[in-house]
């Protein structure tokens, strides 16, 4: 699933508005609304940020398990 799908899956899930999201990481609504329609690249930073505020933890790359 692409980062922009999940960002918008989870804020839909936790009932939140683009605009209240973007006021708890500090960006624009419609630098939201861009990330989740895949429009731009989102930072690291802005998705560690997002991801916090949706209470959702995610990982990168492949597990050791997962070998």
């Amino acid at each position: 699933m692409k980062i922009g799908k999940l960002i918008e899956k989870e804020r839909i899930k936790n009932n939140i508005s683009k605009f209240k999201l973007a006021e708890k990481v500090g960006c624009t609504s419609r630098a939201i609304d861009y990330w989740e329609k895949g429009e731009r690249s989102i930072s690291l930073d802005y998705a560690d940020r997002i991801f916090k505020a949706l209470g959702v933890t995610i990982t990168i790359g492949v597990k050791n398990n997962e070998l």
